[in-house]
């Protein structure tokens, strides 16, 4: 048996170390794009990513058993393949990158899978609490003039404003409504995208403004922010992330 893997492995050494890279090139690609969205759109970014390991797969398979009449060939082939990746890589990761922007992620179940990382866990909660009603999710990779979106709303009967505050007022940069923001304009205009929230009562909420930038341009039609927002009349709570 270990003379049998020697000799594949001398013949196909080549493909057989580039069906290792790709296929962990194809997991990467699958793992960051394609969870939570549509069972189509997830065939497709699966086949994406995976078409160079199936490629490189079969030619390790035909190059071990054609290995003295083709194994020149078999080698030139790989060679050739090698050097082509970097381009189907490229548009590969932009295909992928657009079903996913373009299928946005709204199952709460995938909830820890997506909002990880320090930033985040500044204003949304480790875990969706269990005692919540009413949940909505929302993630969207940003792609091109696109910015990248996050938005946790849930109704949340035993949040006080007291308890709010013991949590995000030292966190926070600004406290406020929208409508009394002031500093750079344009900042919190998208603040409730993508929830109940939007265009419905925004100014019954208290926002907590944990990040905000924007450009020079004036007018912060590309900017990043971070929020926690609750509305004490109807116990909503929301969290939002926008980055351009």
């Amino acid at each position: 048996m270990k003379v049998k893997i020697k000799e594949t492995f001398k013949y196909s050494k080549l493909s057989i170390i580039m069906c290792i890279i790709t296929l962990l090139i194809g997991i990467w690609f699958y793992s960051s794009t394609a969870i939570g969205i549509p069972i189509k759109e997830k065939l497709i970014i699966f086949l994406a990513s995976f078409i160079p390991f199936f490629i490189f797969l079969i030619i390790t398979i035909l190059s071990y058993h054609f290995k003295e009449r083709y194994k020149k060939i078999f080698k030139i082939i790989s060679i050739i393949l090698s050097l082509l990746l970097v381009f189907y890589y490229f548009i590969a990761l932009f295909v992928c990158k657009l079903l996913s922007a373009t299928n946005p992620v709204t199952d709460s179940k995938y909830y820890n899978y997506y909002v990880t990382g320090e930033r985040l866990k500044k204003a949304f909660p480790a875990k969706i609490p269990s005692n919540v009603k009413n949940i909505e999710f929302y993630y969207a990779p940003g792609i091109l003039q696109g910015g990248t979106n996050y938005s946790l709303y849930y109704i949340d009967d035993s949040m006080t404003k007291e308890k709010f505050d013991k949590e995000y007022k030292n966190k926070a940069i600004w406290i406020g409504c929208k409508e009394e923001y002031t500093e750079k304009e344009g900042l919190l205009s998208r603040a409730f995208a993508y929830t109940p929230a939007y265009y419905e009562n925004e100014n019954d909420y208290i926002i907590y403004l944990i990040e905000g930038r924007c450009d020079d341009s004036g007018y912060c039609n590309h900017g990043d922010f971070l929020i926690a927002a609750f509305n004490k009349k109807t116990n909503e709570v929301v969290f939002r992330s926008e980055q351009w």
